[in-house]
Protein backbone atom coordinates (compact mmCIF):
# COMPACT_ATOMS: atom_id res chain seq x y z
CA UNK A 1 0.00 0.00 0.00
CA UNK A 2 1.50 3.73 -0.56
CA UNK A 3 0.80 5.96 1.52
CA UNK A 4 -0.04 8.96 -0.42
CA UNK A 5 0.31 12.28 1.09
CA UNK A 6 -1.00 15.97 0.51
CA UNK A 7 -0.03 19.22 1.82
CA UNK A 8 -1.63 22.94 0.79
CA UNK A 9 -0.64 26.10 2.39
CA UNK A 10 -1.33 29.71 1.15
CA UNK A 11 1.13 32.71 1.99
CA UNK A 12 -0.22 36.46 1.57
CA UNK A 13 2.32 37.91 -0.43
CA UNK A 14 3.42 42.06 -0.67
CA UNK A 15 1.17 43.66 -3.46
CA UNK A 16 3.86 43.73 -6.79
CA UNK A 17 6.10 46.95 -7.08
CA UNK A 18 4.09 46.84 -10.61
CA UNK A 19 0.48 46.87 -9.49
CA UNK A 20 1.21 49.63 -6.88
CA UNK A 21 3.33 52.07 -9.67
CA UNK A 22 0.02 51.47 -11.94
CA UNK A 23 -2.04 52.43 -8.79
CA UNK A 24 0.35 55.49 -8.01
CA UNK A 25 -0.04 56.47 -11.62
CA UNK A 26 -3.59 56.44 -11.66
CA UNK A 27 -3.33 58.83 -8.84
CA UNK A 28 -1.79 61.11 -10.63
CA UNK A 29 -4.00 61.21 -13.32
CA UNK A 30 -6.96 61.74 -11.41
CA UNK A 31 -5.09 64.42 -9.48
CA UNK A 32 -3.72 66.20 -12.58
CA UNK A 33 -7.29 65.63 -14.40
CA UNK A 34 -9.13 67.49 -11.97
CA UNK A 35 -5.84 70.70 -11.98
CA UNK A 36 -6.90 70.71 -15.91
CA UNK A 37 -10.26 70.61 -15.36
CA UNK A 38 -10.10 74.29 -13.57
CA UNK A 39 -8.36 75.18 -16.43
CA UNK A 40 -10.45 77.06 -19.54
CA UNK A 41 -8.98 75.54 -22.51
CA UNK A 42 -8.11 72.31 -20.74
CA UNK A 43 -11.58 71.42 -19.35
CA UNK A 44 -12.31 69.08 -22.07
CA UNK A 45 -8.94 67.14 -21.45
CA UNK A 46 -8.92 67.07 -18.24
CA UNK A 47 -12.40 65.37 -17.81
CA UNK A 48 -11.12 62.58 -19.83
CA UNK A 49 -7.73 62.66 -17.94
CA UNK A 50 -9.76 61.80 -14.74
CA UNK A 51 -12.05 59.10 -16.42
CA UNK A 52 -8.66 57.05 -17.65
CA UNK A 53 -6.75 57.56 -14.15
CA UNK A 54 -9.97 56.13 -12.75
CA UNK A 55 -10.21 53.43 -14.53
CA UNK A 56 -6.06 52.65 -14.39
CA UNK A 57 -6.63 53.13 -10.37
CA UNK A 58 -9.43 50.89 -10.37
CA UNK A 59 -7.98 48.20 -12.38
CA UNK A 60 -4.39 48.44 -10.44
CA UNK A 61 -6.69 48.33 -7.23
CA UNK A 62 -8.32 45.02 -7.97
CA UNK A 63 -5.46 43.20 -8.54
CA UNK A 64 -3.37 44.46 -5.35
CA UNK A 65 -3.51 41.12 -2.91
CA UNK A 66 -1.59 38.58 -3.80
CA UNK A 67 -1.45 35.22 -2.54
CA UNK A 68 1.15 32.23 -3.27
CA UNK A 69 -0.37 28.68 -2.79
CA UNK A 70 2.05 25.91 -2.64
CA UNK A 71 0.83 21.99 -3.69
CA UNK A 72 2.53 19.03 -2.07
CA UNK A 73 1.63 15.57 -3.75
CA UNK A 74 4.07 13.34 -3.09
CA UNK A 75 7.39 13.76 -4.14
CA UNK A 76 6.01 16.65 -6.28
CA UNK A 77 5.54 20.54 -5.05
CA UNK A 78 3.45 23.15 -7.53
CA UNK A 79 3.51 27.13 -6.69
CA UNK A 80 0.88 29.13 -7.80
CA UNK A 81 0.75 33.06 -7.75
CA UNK A 82 -3.19 33.89 -7.17
CA UNK A 83 -3.84 37.53 -7.87
CA UNK A 84 -7.01 39.02 -5.87
CA UNK A 85 -8.69 35.56 -5.93
CA UNK A 86 -9.48 35.58 -9.78
CA UNK A 87 -6.73 34.80 -11.25
CA UNK A 88 -3.79 32.03 -10.49
CA UNK A 89 -0.77 31.61 -12.62
CA UNK A 90 1.59 28.71 -12.23
CA UNK A 91 4.97 29.95 -10.92
CA UNK A 92 7.12 26.84 -10.32
CA UNK A 93 7.31 22.96 -10.36
CA UNK A 94 9.38 20.43 -8.86
CA UNK A 95 9.67 17.10 -7.58
CA UNK A 96 11.87 15.27 -5.27
CA UNK A 97 14.42 14.20 -7.92
CA UNK A 98 15.21 17.78 -8.30
CA UNK A 99 15.58 18.77 -4.94
CA UNK A 100 19.59 18.46 -4.04
CA UNK A 101 18.67 20.20 -0.46
CA UNK A 102 16.48 21.59 1.98
CA UNK A 103 18.26 24.31 4.36
CA UNK A 104 16.76 27.27 6.28
CA UNK A 105 17.17 30.49 4.55
CA UNK A 106 20.17 31.50 7.05
CA UNK A 107 21.82 28.14 6.98
CA UNK A 108 25.32 27.49 5.91
CA UNK A 109 24.90 25.46 3.34
CA UNK A 110 22.95 28.15 1.28
CA UNK A 111 26.64 29.95 1.92
CA UNK A 112 28.50 27.16 0.55
CA UNK A 113 26.61 27.20 -2.49
CA UNK A 114 26.92 30.59 -3.35
CA UNK A 115 30.39 30.38 -3.09
CA UNK A 116 30.37 27.58 -5.14
CA UNK A 117 28.10 29.56 -7.73
CA UNK A 118 27.54 33.25 -7.59
CA UNK A 119 25.13 32.83 -10.30
CA UNK A 120 22.54 31.00 -8.72
CA UNK A 121 19.02 32.35 -8.71
CA UNK A 122 17.06 32.79 -6.01
CA UNK A 123 12.59 32.44 -6.60
CA UNK A 124 10.77 33.89 -3.62
CA UNK A 125 7.15 32.87 -3.02
CA UNK A 126 7.12 33.64 0.81
CA UNK A 127 5.14 36.75 1.90
CA UNK A 128 8.52 38.55 3.03
CA UNK A 129 7.11 39.40 6.20
CA UNK A 130 10.09 39.13 8.69
CA UNK A 131 7.99 37.79 11.73
CA UNK A 132 7.39 35.24 9.57
CA UNK A 133 11.05 34.61 8.65
CA UNK A 134 11.38 31.70 11.14
CA UNK A 135 9.29 29.66 8.70
CA UNK A 136 11.32 30.51 5.72
CA UNK A 137 13.19 27.53 3.71
CA UNK A 138 15.11 26.80 0.63
CA UNK A 139 14.32 24.22 -1.81
CA UNK A 140 17.87 23.96 -3.63
CA UNK A 141 17.12 22.64 -6.94
CA UNK A 142 19.26 20.86 -10.07
CA UNK A 143 17.65 21.31 -13.01
CA UNK A 144 18.42 21.10 -16.43
CA UNK A 145 22.34 21.55 -14.48
CA UNK A 146 21.42 24.59 -13.08
CA UNK A 147 21.22 25.18 -9.44
CA UNK A 148 18.45 27.87 -8.56
CA UNK A 149 17.08 28.61 -5.17
CA UNK A 150 13.44 28.40 -4.20
CA UNK A 151 12.23 30.10 -0.85
CA UNK A 152 8.73 28.63 0.24
CA UNK A 153 7.52 29.80 3.75
CA UNK A 154 6.13 26.30 5.27
CA UNK A 155 3.48 25.30 7.68
CA UNK A 156 3.85 22.61 10.35
CA UNK A 157 1.51 20.58 8.03
CA UNK A 158 4.09 21.46 4.69
CA UNK A 159 6.85 21.17 7.17
CA UNK A 160 5.20 17.05 8.17
CA UNK A 161 4.96 16.37 4.16
CA UNK A 162 8.27 17.45 3.47
CA UNK A 163 9.89 15.45 6.30
CA UNK A 164 7.71 12.28 5.07
CA UNK A 165 8.65 12.61 1.19
CA UNK A 166 11.92 14.55 1.10
CA UNK A 167 13.81 12.14 3.70
CA UNK A 168 17.56 13.15 3.64
CA UNK A 169 17.19 15.70 1.91
CA UNK A 170 16.47 18.52 4.99
CA UNK A 171 20.06 19.96 6.17
CA UNK A 172 19.57 21.88 9.65
CA UNK A 173 22.39 24.48 10.46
Amino acid sequence: MLNDGYAEHIVKGKTPTGVMAGMVLGAILIVAGVIAFFIPMLTSIGLLVVIIGGVLFGVFISRKETEYEYIMVNEDVDIARIIAKKSRKKMCSFSNNDVKFIAKSDSIYLDNELQQDSSIKTKDYTSKDPKYADGVYVFVLNKNGKTEFVKLELSDKTIDHVNNFFKGKYKEQ
